[in-house]
């Protein structure tokens, strides 16, 4: 059985992996894990970055160790992309006005899919605009 602690260390080396991936390729991560003041909202984004093109995206990483229980990627449920706009938006009200950045780049949210075995590279999916 896998403990809360394992659970955790997986899920950060997950979203580490991710945000590797998404700087090399240019992208400025704005916030990590920022969990929402709001009662109403509960929840967390994993990372909120911004694309080479100026996009604010909402990164959530799913970090899977076997597809026992489906892939990292199936685990996004419509449901799970709802709770994640719900917490966008709360993010972004959160902000002073003056850090909102440009208006016209857009923003989306995606996923980044982590799959970890032993021995093995990880292998890494980025999904823009599932949200």
């Amino acid at each position: 059985m896998t403990t809360q602690a394992e659970k955790a260390a997986v899920g950060r080396l997950g979203e580490d992996l991710a945000v590797e991936l998404l700087t090399s390729q240019g992208w400025r991560v704005l916030r990590r894990n920022w969990r929402s003041p709001v009662r109403e909202c509960p929840g967390e984004l994993d990372v909120v970055a911004v694309d080479p093109d100026g996009a604010v995206v909402v990164v959530e990483v799913r970090t899977r160790r076997g597809s026992a229980c489906g892939t990292a990627l199936e685990s996004v449920t419509p449901g799970k992309v709802r709770r994640l706009r719900r917490l966008f938006a709360a993010w972004w009200s959160s902000l002073p006005p003056d850090d909102r950045g440009p208006r016209g780049a857009g923003a989306r949210i995606d996923v980044v899919a982590v799959q970890l075995a032993p021995g093995a590279v990880p292998q890494l999916e980025h999904v823009r605009g599932v949200g």
